[in-house]
């Protein structure tokens, strides 16, 4: 769908605005959820062979708010609820355990975002806050283990994307967005406790433990207005849609 937005907005603007000639900016706002790989990495837990990590699904559901400046450039602000999880076998005294951690976070994301010609590509940090960490290991007497991690993490996000379909000032997206936390989920305590896997086999080494996600996200999104000048006024204008 050759250059969609500016095609999309100028369609709007002859209609409602007598044929405006030019976008300042506008705002979109929507609803966005996504499904994809999650996990946590750990150097030690990769050197051990008694482990073997698992693929793991996890979600992530919520709301999105942009501002663009002009036709293509803009920030976005993600507020999601998510689900993540990393699942393990281990071997231990000649018997193999599951192992599976699961923790949920409020994520935040803010993020710069350029769509053009149908396609969108966004970067930025989200920051994570901790809501609750669940731990599921026939060895290991405790199932809620959040006093054992930190209580947030800052990621970076990257994501490349690309319109579905639209209609008059509603659009759905899809696209692949990765996600990688530079802070340590573990705290001291956990630590002490040779968290996040205390039944490990191997010697225990206090390696950051970082998490990680690809998923495929979608989105629904609404326009709500710009801000421009039309062919018969001197002065820009807010408009609604």
């Amino acid at each position: 769908m050759k250059k969609i937005v500016f095609l999309f907005f100028l369609a709007l603007l002859v209609n409602q605005t007598s044929q405006a000639q030019k976008v300042y900016a506008w705002m979109d706002a929507g609803l966005k959820g996504g499904y994809g790989l999650t996990g946590l990495l750990n150097s030690n837990l990769f050197d051990d062979k008694d482990y073997e990590h698992h693929l793991n699904g996890g979600y992530s559901i919520g709301g999105k708010v942009g501002l663009f400046f002009g036709l293509y450039n803009g920030i976005t602000i993600d507020a999601l609820y998510s689900g993540f999880n990393q699942k393990f076998d281990y071997l231990k005294s000649n018997t193999r355990y599951d192992h599976k951690i699961s923790w949920n976070n409020i994520d935040l994301a803010l993020l710069y975002r350029m769509q053009k010609d149908g396609v969108y590509v966004e970067l930025g940090p989200q920051y994570s806050l901790v809501q609750k960490v669940k731990n599921n290991d026939p060895n290991d007497p405790n199932t809620d283990v959040t006093d054992y991690y930190n209580k947030n993490y800052l990621s970076g996000v990257f994501g490349i994307g690309g319109y579905l379909f639209n209609y008059e000032t509603f659009t759905t997206m899809i696209g692949l967005r990765m996600g990688y936390g530079f802070g340590d989920m573990i705290n001291a305590d956990g630590k002490a406790a040779k968290y996040p896997t205390p039944n490990q086999v191997a010697q225990y080494s206090s390696k950051s433990t970082n998490a990680a996600f690809v998923q495929i996200m979608m989105e629904a999104n609404f326009a709500l207005g710009f801000y421009g000048k039309s062919s018969c006024s001197k002065r820009a204008t807010i408009f609604s849609f």
